[in-house]
């Protein structure tokens, strides 16, 4: 029962770096909860997931600049990178 217990608690590890870069969290905290020594690598190696990240990012209040594509927030009137009028 202990080895279960421990087991759940230590695929939240690769889960939260995993759900950080954009991936799904129920799936690698089962993934992290079952083979633990090899999950942990995989969540560090991944990449992020770039339209999962804006899309959490549009979520938030952020809007993408028109000029040069950079994320800002939506109640900017100049982008914060380029400078230009939004």
């Amino acid at each position: 029962m202990e080895i279960l217990i421990i087991a759940v608690l230590i695929g939240l590890i690769p889960a939260s770096i995993a759900r950080s870069k954009g991936y799904s969290f129920l799936g690698w905290w089962l993934y992290g909860a079952a083979l633990f020594i090899v999950a942990l690598p995989h969540s560090l190696l991944i990449r992020e997931d770039k339209s999962s990240v804006e899309a959490n990012a549009v979520k938030s209040g952020m809007k993408k600049c028109g000029h040069c594509a950079e994320m800002i927030k939506a109640e900017a009137k100049i982008c914060r990178y380029c400078h230009q009028a939004v």
